[in-house]
């Protein structure tokens, strides 16, 4: 991928990625939810959950798949404020890219929605 639609797929990508909600793992008062979004050069988001417990150092794992196959690009834990970040690089090649959390105690686990990048 030449550095030029590199630069192009991952401001179409952030521009797409700002309007994508997060998605919960199931209801209940411990729910979790898990936001992704690309900002040069890392994939970063939040964590939300009406439990404030359930925010802070949480185990958070990017993947990416492809041809059915799913690779982990990174993993970090959020800090209190549910907030994460992975560094992925400069190239993002073509591929689906999701996040999930842990669960944790009473706190659920979460997947995040899937990116799609061509």
């Amino acid at each position: 991928m030449s550095a030029r639609r590199a630069v192009l797929v991952v401001l179409a990508v952030a521009a797409t990625l700002a309007a994508l909600p997060a998605v919960a793992s199931s209801a209940g008062k411990n729910t979790t939810t898990i936001a992704v979004s690309l900002k040069f050069p890392a994939f970063h988001g939040n964590l939300g959950s009406p439990r404030k417990a359930c925010l802070g150092s949480r185990k958070v794992t990017m993947y990416r798949e492809r041809s059915g196959k799913k690779k982990v690009l990174g993993k970090d834990t959020s800090e209190d404020n549910g907030k994460w970040a992975i560094p992925v690089g400069k190239n993002l090649t073509s591929g689906s890219y999701y996040a999930t959390v842990d669960k944790r105690g009473k706190c659920k686990s979460a997947k995040s929605k899937v990116l799609s990048i061509d």
